[in-house]
């Protein structure tokens, strides 16, 4: 179902912020109420809902219901400070969906966001989705969604043109309903000539290349990583990363090798820097 635009002319401002903190939600999608630690303060989160905290930069506790402790790192070095991201503790599968929004008169012809194919329990759903996997922690950097899972999407919209999109963040049980009853694609799929699968796969942070120079590069971005993610405040996590754009612009995004593995070693790199630009991760050492 096509939702309805209402078309102004406005001025749009967008706004950074370098703070000390971060805004997360745990999310509970169970019928029960779920409790969980953070530093050893207790949060219990009722039913079917969210509950906000907010948290400084650096390194943080998380003990699960079931007993198990998770470390994990606040990034504050660049972002706003609302909206960072889902904790998960249930480890549910989410779905990002784009939903289209025009102005009375106006015809579809294309979706606003990538189209992929999401395979959940044996079916395919085909439109502008992106699987988001069942990680403990949801990154809004990877995908910024304007609507969270316990909020709607908005019958109308004011925008400045008579084409537009909202953002929203699904339950996977939540995307499955919203397909069946309040989706319609914008094109026939049928006439593209070929359409991705999503499926999430955690970015590849290292590998063991076998070409000395990249190797080294990969070492040494490892290593200002390692320190930005146990950086215990945000001055500090935004020197490293200052750090890191400087030997990332001076050698590691122009090496001198140049070989078949030249792909690979930039994926990986590109997924380094990702982290930088992050607001949480988990630690595993």
């Amino acid at each position: 179902m096509f939702k309805k635009a209402l078309v102004f002319i406005a001025a749009i401002g967008l706004a950074g912020c370098f703070g000390g903190s971060k805004e997360f939600s745990i999310d509970n999608p169970t019928d029960k109420p779920l409790s969980v630690s953070i530093d050893n303060k207790e949060y219990t989160v009722p039913a079917g809902e969210m509950q906000n905290v907010t948290l400084s930069a650096g390194p943080h506790s998380l003990t699960l219901s079931t007993g198990e402790t998770v470390k994990f790192s606040v990034l504050c070095a660049y972002g706003n400070s609302e909206r960072s991201g889902i904790i998960n503790p249930t480890r549910t599968r989410y779905v990002y969906v784009v939903q289209k929004y025009l102005a009375d008169g106006t015809q579809p012809f294309t979706e606003n966001g990538e189209v992929h194919v999401l395979k959940i329990n044996g079916e395919e759903f085909t439109g502008p989705f992106t699987d988001l996997g069942n990680e403990l922690f949801i990154d809004s950097h990877i995908k910024n969604w304007s609507f969270g899972p316990t909020e709607s999407l908005p019958e109308t919209v004011y925008a400045s043109s008579k084409d537009t999109y909202k953002t929203k963040l699904f339950r996977v049980n939540d995307f499955i309903h919203y397909y069946n009853t309040d989706f319609s694609p914008s094109e026939d799929y049928s006439r593209r000539t070929h359409i991705r699968e999503s499926a999430y796969k955690k970015p590849e942070l290292s590998y063991n290349a076998t070409e000395p120079e990249l190797q080294q590069n990969l070492s040494d971005a490892l290593k200002i990583y390692h320190q930005f993610i146990h950086a215990d405040s945000a001055s500090k996590q935004k020197d490293l990363m200052e750090q890191f754009e400087q030997q990332e612009r001076a050698k590691w995004k122009n090496p001198k090798t140049k070989s078949a593995e030249n792909a690979r070693y930039y994926e990986v790199m590109s997924n380094i820097n990702s982290v930088f630009w992050s607001s949480i991760v988990e630690l595993s050492d």
